[in-house]
């Protein structure tokens, strides 16, 4: 899939190896392990609907606020929002979404 971020600070964070020593910081070892390997991970997805489910990625859709935005975890306590890339059609068959647009790293029910 194709990838974007909210902004170049967030990209920095999942992508640049410089700023471990703040993703360290930021959200703890595990977390700055585990985040870019799952950005890489999402990269080589072909689609949306080929992100799993099941653990250890646990792809799910988010309610209430978060409409329109899924979730997969990093690790028991940190996950990584996503959206669909700026679209005016939400598409509603996860095969044809090959475009994301990170949204944040949060703690789970934070």
């Amino acid at each position: 899939m194709e990838l974007t971020y909210k902004n170049d600070k967030l990209q920095d964070l999942c992508e640049n190896p410089k700023f471990n020593k703040e993703l360290v910081k930021k959200y703890g070892a595990e977390v700055a392990v585990k985040l870019p390997k799952r950005i890489k991970e999402l990269k080589a997805f072909n689609s949306l609907n080929d992100v799993p489910t099941s653990p250890p990625y646990r792809r799910h859709k988010l309610t209430g606020d978060r409409d329109g935005q899924f979730a997969i975890n990093i690790n028991g306590q940190y996950r990584l929002i996503f959206r669909q890339k700026e679209n005016k059609i939400i598409i509603e068959d996860l095969r044809k979404i090959k475009e994301i647009e990170i949204m944040e790293v949060s703690k789970h029910y934070e």
